[in-house]
């Protein structure tokens, strides 16, 4: 009799110790299941965990009344890998400071980052280590840093970036912001055209280095669109500017990238130049 009694109540506390049991999984999920969503809305970059880390030392070392930009390829290709989850190559980050310049580098200093081998007078480059014994750059948080005086980040932009799909910024406080996309500062045509995957120049921009239309034959063996016919005779006739040093070195780059000196044929053909950008000789006779 006792016995009957009892049963129903040692259900019922079972019944609740399930429950809690439950809710307990319950809540962990949820919490796993938000650090899987802020994490998937992060910057591609940040999805290492020791470069998360180093990015967090780096937005702390910026010091009061300065400012961080982070520009170039990383950004580029987070923005790419958030429209199309697919990954571009990089090799460093490109950061635009304006500051207290001194204090920035020994802050980061202080924590480990060194000198690499560029140190101008507005640019420098910094790295620090993301394993313990590194064999290669790649083990490297790379930072190349440019330095301005205080002015407005779209005039950099507009003055400094070749193609469109370059032109964004993006405060590094914000780079750890799950809504990123929506601080990006931004060239007019820059989100229309990394949508679209469509390269045009900078039409803002009135000074080229030269070496434009090898970051242009990388950009199309990932599946970016040619430019227009007159920006690519552009591109081309100011070859000319570019010295030898940096010829060879833009080869290397574009040969490695795409897989080689056919490879990288086949795309200057798919532009619609029939000249051998690959010879020097090409770079003396647009001299002549």
């Amino acid at each position: 009799m006792v016995e009957s009694m009892f049963l129903p109540l040692l259900s019922l506390l079972y019944l609740l110790y399930i429950i809690q049991y439950i809710n307990v999984l319950y809540q962990k999920y949820l919490k796993c299941a938000y650090k899987f969503i802020k994490f998937m809305n992060e910057p591609i970059f940040l999805h290492n965990k020791k470069v998360y880390e180093i990015f967090k030392e780096i937005a702390k070392s910026v010091p009061k009344n300065s400012q961080l930009f982070l520009v170039g390829g990383a950004l580029r290709n987070s923005i790419f890998y958030h429209f199309f989850k697919k990954r571009l190559r990089q090799r460093d980050y490109d950061l635009v400071f304006m500051g207290n310049r001194k204090r920035f580098i020994d802050n980061l200093k202080k924590l480990k980052f060194t000198y690499g081998k560029l140190r101008r007078k507005n640019q420098v480059v910094l790295k620090k280590r993301k394993v313990d014994n590194p064999g290669n750059i790649q083990d490297y948080v790379v930072l190349d840093v440019s330095f301005y005086p205080k002015e407005n980040i779209n005039k950099i932009l507009r003055k400094k970036v070749n193609f469109t799909v370059n032109g964004f910024a993006l405060n590094i406080k914000n780079v750890f912001n799950k809504n990123w996309v929506k601080k990006l500062i931004k060239l007019p045509l820059a989100i229309t055209d990394i949508k679209s995957k469509q390269l045009r120049l900078n039409p803002e921009k009135n000074t080229f280095w030269g070496t434009e239309i090898y970051a242009c034959i990388r950009f199309m063996s990932a599946g970016f669109k040619k430019p227009s016919k007159n920006e690519i005779e552009t591109l081309y006739q100011i070859m000319e500017k570019i010295p030898k040093y940096k010829f060879k070195r833009n080869k290397k780059k574009v040969f490695e990238y795409v897989g080689g000196k056919e490879k990288a044929k086949k795309i200057v053909k798919k532009m619609g130049l029939n000249k051998d950008v690959f010879s020097f000789n090409t770079i003396l006779k647009l001299r002549h």
